[in-house]
């Protein structure tokens, strides 16, 4: 998040070993800022894997540089898609819509099912409010995912996904090894 890409959580990286000296001053003279560093590190990785190619640390059949290049390029199109996907939510109507039919249904309900249940409606009354009140909270979420228009309470959040995958796959480079 932008705690760990500010200079504080640079130089906590490169305390903990994950980041070099040289590396953190690199990425803090890149002149971009904080959020641009994930490129500039998939540029890195580019060109350590092309290195790599070619000192024959990294060897491989007919099209592993092909391949290996064109995976870096779909993660560097799946980074850009994150961005896209904050700006082309859904409208705030579609909201609206969904919390007024959620309301009407669960204001007319208990007429309903008085006539059919009798006594048991009150139970399956509130049955139905903490379904549909809990998928309407869960459409929120869904709708606005990263938190954009204000449901921050039921967003996802990138900066941990992101450092709970490196963290699995961290792990399991070492254990590999």
């Amino acid at each position: 998040g932008p705690l760990l890409l500010s200079p504080y959580g640079l130089r906590a990286l490169v305390d903990a070993g994950q980041l070099t000296r040289e590396e953190r001053e690199g990425l803090m003279g890149t002149g971009l800022p904080p959020s641009q560093y994930a490129y500039t590190l998939l540029v890195w990785v580019g060109v350590y894997c092309n290195a790599a190619l070619r000192d024959g640390v990294l060897c491989g059949g007919p099209g592993y540089e092909e391949n290996l290049f064109r995976q870096l390029a779909t993660l560097r199109a799946c980074m850009f898609d994150i961005d896209d996907f904050r700006a082309g939510r859904m409208p705030l109507a579609y909201v609206q819509l969904v919390q007024v039919l959620v309301d009407s249904l669960l204001l007319l309900s208990p007429f309903a099912l008085y006539p059919e249940c009798g006594i048991l409606s009150i139970p399956l009354v509130g049955t139905l409010t903490l379904f549909f009140k809990g998928l309407l909270a869960l459409s929120k979420s869904l709708l606005d995912p990263f938190g954009v228009e204000g449901f921050r309470e039921q967003n996802i959040r990138v900066d941990v996904l992101v450092s709970e995958l490196n963290f699995g796959a961290t792990s399991r480079w070492i254990n590999s090894a």
